[in-house]
């Protein structure tokens, strides 16, 4: 059972910076409110494994990486589907998205920001700290 029901939903850090998706196949980015319909909604889909798949409203691709997970592996839109397990933070409606299947070379993998300095800043996987708010989300649904 995933902890938030299917829709459409804002998905930010706590600095109002929102997941954003400017083509369907580009870099998933953070950035403040862009104005542009669909771009930084996203439509969350429990599946029966209670795992998700998030999907952009604009451009209706998956938040996805290439290849294998691995740390700071790239974020990016994919018409292929992958699933995503969310799990609660310290905060309520915060969580964490993190890659299922128990962990990678040692560790488990989450979205989180890339360690690459640039603008705007990208997402990558990172080793999941459990403890750490940073690395949380907020789900926003979208009526």
């Amino acid at each position: 059972m995933a902890p938030i029901p299917n829709g459409p939903y804002g998905i930010s850090r706590r600095n109002e910076q929102y997941l954003t998706l400017h083509d369907e196949k580009a870099p998933a980015v953070v950035l403040p409110p862009t104005g542009e319909p669909g771009e930084q909604e996203w439509h969350i889909e429990a599946l029966s494994n209670g795992n998700v798949t998030i999907m952009n409203l604009r451009h209706e691709t998956y938040l996805s990486f290439d290849g294998v997970p691995e740390i700071n592996k790239m974020l990016r839109g994919s018409s292929q589907a992958t699933e995503w397990q969310l799990r609660q933070s310290a905060e309520p409606h915060m969580f964490h998205i993190v890659v299922p299947g128990g962990p990678i070379d040692g560790v488990e993998l989450t979205v989180d920001l890339s360690l690459l300095r640039i603008f705007p800043p990208m997402t990558a996987l990172r080793p999941l700290e459990p403890e750490s708010p940073a690395q949380a989300w907020r789900f926003e649904f979208h009526e």
